[in-house]
């Protein structure tokens, strides 16, 4: 007669493989039932009881199953290459599928695009995030990959300790300006002095956006800033002013 691996299955179905069956059916009469022949026997040295062991085993087996299928799915008709990006940049589901959706409209520019995108979501602290800006610029037609620009504010925001939404934005602001070079310095001279770069960074983007020049610094450091360590030994008298902050 039929083991009990094959009981209630529609015939023709194939018996269930070992990693699906539960604990109690491992050791029926004569052995492992209801496994598709030419499947290794449970491995000496294994109680075959349905002990511990078994049941452990099979919840591991069970639980790396479930994985893969939920890996295959998660990526399921997403480009390799989109999916690459995405497991190595730590793309939530949703940016990864709005990249896979655009970049299948840009199949003329996929390498370029792919190859400036891996370049430019580097050590962002909000991929996702910085990926839905540029997904934004490619449906609008202002993605010009990362350009030599792009990639220095992206230097300029990792020194500064920029957020993702601060560079972003300032790259966006720059891209307009007469001497985006020579902006970034003296924004640099702001930022070093601040404990709050980003919040401060938005600030500073209003006068750059109505295309004034940018000010020089007329406030002391703050404190935890990059310029305040260095000014402590030379002068003790920036704890006051530091208080007095130029409107």
């Amino acid at each position: 007669g039929m083991g009990m691996g094959g009981m209630g299955m529609p015939p023709g179905m194939p018996p269930r493989p070992p990693g699906l069956l539960p604990p109690g059916l491992i050791s029926g009469p004569g052995g492992p039932l209801g496994m598709p022949p030419g499947m290794p026997p449970p491995l000496p040295g294994m109680p075959t009881g349905g002990g511990d062991m078994d049941s452990e085993k099979l919840a591991q087996l069970r639980f790396q199953q479930v994985a893969l299928q939920y890996e295959q799915q998660k990526h399921a008709g997403i480009a390799p290459e989109v999916a690459e990006l995405a497991e190595h940049h730590g793309l939530d589901e949703r940016a990864t599928r709005a990249l896979d959706e655009e970049m299948k409209k840009r199949k003329a520019t996929f390498e370029a695009d792919m190859q400036a995108l891996w370049i430019g979501l580097e050590g962002a602290s909000n991929p996702s995030g910085l990926l839905m800006t540029k997904l934004k610029d490619m449906r609008l037609g202002h993605f010009r990959g990362m350009s030599a620009l792009d990639n220095k504010v992206q230097e300029f925001a990792k020194r500064y300790r920029l957020d993702a939404q601060a560079a972003v934005k300032l790259g966006e602001v720059l891209d307009k300006r007469e001497d985006p070079e020579g902006d970034m310095v003296k924004i640099g001279k702001h930022l070093e002095r601040s404990n709050k770069p980003s919040s401060l960074m938005m600030m500073l983007l209003r006068d750059l956006r109505e295309g004034k020049p940018v000010k020089e610094p007329e406030y002391a450091a703050a404190i935890g800033s990059k310029v305040h360590e260095k000014e402590l030994h030379k002068s003790r008298r920036s704890s006051r002013s530091r208080e007095r902050e130029a409107r």
